[in-house]
């Protein structure tokens, strides 16, 4: 059986739910497949919304909110499959989305990676941002995923054998949006658990606007300082991360308060750019992102 694992978090997952259980009465697989939703604590406009799930899925509402990482190793307890099969709540499937995951149930690796696109419309200024960022840096096709398998794992839109997801769990001190994926990747990697892509993406369906998804990124920015804060010992995780590689480099030179001086400068005028999405350069959110690390880092001491 393959447990479809659904955490939601102030967003109306019900189209996506249905979506999938219309693809598993039309394979006629009801025994093959479970559908949990776990809510994590989200407000009380969206629980209203929700509340259809119940009819259509195994839904449970946390008392408390226990950010990304936790809640995914909930699922450990409230599923019953041989395979979780992870999606975020605000996916895109397309109508053969089930059945290909289905195929996959009897390979001998422990992780199955399916992708992710992005609508290829576009989107507009109010969301170029995200969208830039989605379409150049996150989204790879299987060939490139597969070059580089553990460092292109993505929480998204993945399946994980349940004996390997009770060794291998998400890290409970990670509360917070952001690296949770990377980490989580490189403890696969670490345990020597065969990862498969295949190509099966889902669609992102909400691309935040350029000011939700910077504040998101102060978020990942956060998170990282304090995977940093346990993990620096470890050379060959902070060399799988980009950021923390660039950290690195520009500290053995000599260079921190230089790069700190720079982004204090440039701060505003950077993100007035964009958010306003007048100029969007993957170079200069780079910059910004060391700005911003080296920063939070010196706040850490």
């Amino acid at each position: 059986m393959i447990s479809v694992c659904i955490p939601i978090y102030n967003y109306y997952a019900y189209p996506l739910v249905r979506r999938l259980t219309t693809q598993i009465e039309k394979m006629h697989a009801e025994d093959d497949f479970e559908i949990v939703c776990i809510d994590d604590h989200s407000s009380g406009y969206y629980l209203n919304q929700n509340y259809g799930l119940c009819d259509i899925a195994h839904y449970l509402r946390l008392g408390e909110n226990v950010g990304r990482a936790r809640i995914r190793n909930i699922f450990l307890k409230h599923t019953k499959g041989e395979w979780l099969l992870f999606l975020d709540n605000d996916s895109l499937v397309e109508d053969d989305f089930l059945r290909e995951y289905r195929k996959c149930v009897n390979d001998k690796c422990g992780v199955i990676v399916g992708g992710r696109v992005y609508d290829k419309r576009g989107a507009d200024r109010e969301h170029r941002l995200r969208y830039l960022y989605g379409t150049k840096v996150e989204c790879r096709s299987v060939e490139e995923r597969r070059k580089r398998p553990y460092k292109s794992f993505m929480t998204n839109n993945f399946m994980i054998r349940r004996e390997v997801f009770e060794k291998v769990k998400f890290d409970p001190r990670i509360s917070q949006y952001g690296h949770e994926d990377t980490l989580f990747g490189y403890r696969l990697e670490e345990s020597q658990v065969p990862i498969k892509h295949i190509d099966n993406p889902v669609v992102n369906g909400y691309v935040e606007t350029n000011a939700e998804f910077l504040n998101k990124t102060v978020e990942g920015i956060e998170s990282l300082v304090k995977i940093y804060g346990f993990m620096w010992e470890d050379q060959r995780f902070c060399e799988s991360v980009n950021l923390l590689r660039v950290y690195a480099r520009v500290k053995s030179l000599g260079l921190l308060k230089t790069v700190q001086w720079l982004y204090k400068m440039l701060k505003e005028p950077i993100e007035s750019q964009l958010v306003g999405g007048t100029l969007v350069s993957i170079k200069l959110f780079n910059f910004y992102k060391l700005g911003m690390f080296i920063e939070k880092m010196g706040n850490e001491k």
